[in-house]
């Protein structure tokens, strides 16, 4: 399996970062990070868009086909990362475009959730032989 570890790197430094966030109470700097982190992660499972730049919606619809073609994952857990990216992406648009500050006890109710689903396809990726990869 090819993955591009740069999006790997950065997928784990945003969660690190997002950790970093909800600890301080920062509930929407986490919840974007987070975000974000799945984002790189998938990233690193497709590599580049074949033109300018992957889209929030077609990200996953892509990571869903090569990680199905693949065999990366089985079909239920292929589902439960796209519709973890859908719930995350949604939460990410309200933290980041609404005029709400998510409260941490709020938070407290998906967060460890969103963030252990995201840590898992992080280090289940890491631990993938490296392969081909889309480094130089």
């Amino acid at each position: 399996m090819a993955l591009n570890r740069r999006y790997l790197l950065k997928a784990k430094r945003r969660l690190e970062t997002a950790r970093l966030a909800l600890e301080r109470g920062f509930v929407c700097s986490a919840v974007s990070n987070c975000y974000y982190a799945l984002f790189n992660a998938m990233q690193s499972v497709v590599g580049k868009p074949p033109k300018g730049s992957w889209t929030h919606g077609g990200l996953p619809k892509v990571f869903s086909k090569v990680a199905f073609q693949k065999k990366l994952l089985q079909p239920e857990e292929i589902r439960r990362i796209v519709e973890l990216a859908y719930g995350l992406y949604v939460l990410r648009k309200r933290a980041d475009y609404e005029d709400v500050l998510l409260e941490k006890v709020e938070a407290k109710d998906y967060a460890e959730e969103y963030f252990s689903a995201v840590e898992r396809l992080i280090n289940f990726l890491e631990e993938l032989p490296d392969g081909d990869s889309d480094e130089p």
